[in-house]
């Protein structure tokens, strides 16, 4: 290709170095990293906003991947195998082995959203799809929270922690312990703290850039379980999230 455009290619440079970050980067870092004007940076990244493509974190200013990027990634995925079925069969296996009901659920704007879910053949039926749970409420939640940075962090937990259920975990040191492990593991548990009806243990699919790209979830009956059984699934759903993750990156590749 002998013509191309600038503005998109400065665009792209930019969403290429928010992808490639380890952590949510400012506007000036931004420019620096992609050899960009900073006032040009400003106008591009406030467009690859409006499109999702980006996420702006309102009190630091910070971007991170938006979910439009998830939407374009897993579009281009289905021309090749697809990632669709991919996550079905996923599903399908972790609602198997687990006996509950499993969800794909990914970030946007700090909202967790589900995107796909397979249910479990039983009479007890749980259905998270648009329910709002609080973050430290929830095994996705504390995923996600691990995912931030120290400040944006720090400012969640300087923040009261409503009590759901009388297991709601309401210490900001006792979360930021869950959290911590949660960042070391990809892996999170909620043991009836947001529903005494139910629990769940959650995995982070991540990207090429170890950033995480999804969540696993699965979320089951706690009459059905105990807290102890429920962390026994640590080494499945990490296999099914380092599956799913290997066969991203291959396809990527």
């Amino acid at each position: 290709m002998t013509q191309r455009v600038q503005s998109v290619e400065r665009a792209l440079a930019l969403l290429e170095a928010v992808a490639s970050s380890e952590y949510p980067m400012s506007v000036p870092e931004l420019a620096a990293t992609a050899g960009v004007n900073r006032a040009t940076a400003w106008r591009l990244m406030n467009t690859l906003e409006f499109f999702d493509l980006v996420n702006k974190d309102a009190r630091s200013g910070r971007f991170s991947l938006g979910a439009g990027a998830l939407r374009i990634a897993a579009a281009a995925a289905a021309d090749i195998g697809g990632w669709a079925q991919l996550v079905c069969s996923e599903l399908e296996e972790v609602s198997r082995v687990t006996g509950g009901n499993a969800f794909l659920e990914i970030n946007s704007r700090g909202e967790l959203i589900v995107i796909d879910e397979c249910r479990a053949p039983s009479l007890i039926q749980i259905d998270i799809a648009g329910m709002k749970v609080p973050h430290h409420c929830a095994s996705v939640g504390k995923l996600y929270l691990a995912s931030l940075s120290e400040d944006m962090l720090d400012d969640y937990l300087s923040k009261p922690l409503t009590a759901e259920s009388p297991e709601s975990i309401t210490d900001p040191k006792v979360l930021r312990q869950e959290i911590d492990q949660a960042k070391k593991s990809g892996i999170a548990f909620n043991f009836r703290e947001h529903r005494v009806e139910w629990c769940g243990v959650s995995v982070a699919v991540k990207n090429e850039q170890g950033r995480d790209l999804a969540y696993v979830n699965a979320t089951v009956s706690s009459h059905l379980v105990s807290r102890e059984e429920l962390h026994a699934f640590a080494p499945f759903m990490k296999s099914i999230a380092q599956r799913m993750s290997d066969r991203l990156i291959q396809r990527n590749g």
